[in-house]
C-alpha cells in the first residue's frame, strides 16, 4: 500500500479551478445544472460523473475515465463551498494494547 502523503500539484489545481470556472458559465448556457439545487443536486449530479468514470474505465478507455472524474472533484469542491465544509474530528491517540476505535 502506497503512504506517500498526497499533494496536489499546480497541474491539478489549474484543472480543478479550469472546472469550477466552466461551471460559473452554466448558467449563462441556460444548463439546468447551472442552477443552484442545493446538496440533493450537487450528489446527483457528482453520482452521474462519477458513474460515467467507471463505465468508462470498465470499457477500457482510461482517459475518457481520467476526463469524467476530473468533473468530480470540482463538483465536490462546489458542494462544500455552497453547502458548507465540517472539519474532520481530530483522530484518537493509540493507546497501548487497547484497539483505537472510532466515533461515528
Amino acid at each position: 500500500m502506497d503512504t506517500r502523503i498526497l499533494k496536489l500539484t499546480d497541474e491539478v489545481i489549474d484543472a480543478v479551478n479550469e472546472e469550477l470556472a466552466y461551471t460559473a458559465t452554466l448558467v449563462e448556457q441556460g444548463r439546468s445544472d447551472g442552477v443552484h439545487h442545493g446538496l440533493k443536486g450537487q450528489l446527483l449530479t457528482l453520482s452521474v460523473y462519477t458513474r460515467r468514470a467507471v463505465d468508462a474505465w470498465v470499457n477500457l478507455r482510461e482517459d475518457q475515465a481520467l476526463h469524467e472524474l476530473r468533473k468530480c472533484a470540482p463538483i465536490a469542491i462546489r458542494a462544500l463551498l455552497t453547502e458548507g465544509c465540517p472539519r474532520r474530528a481530530p483522530l484518537p491517540k493509540p493507546s497501548r494494547g487497547k484497539p483505537i476505535t472510532w466515533g461515528a
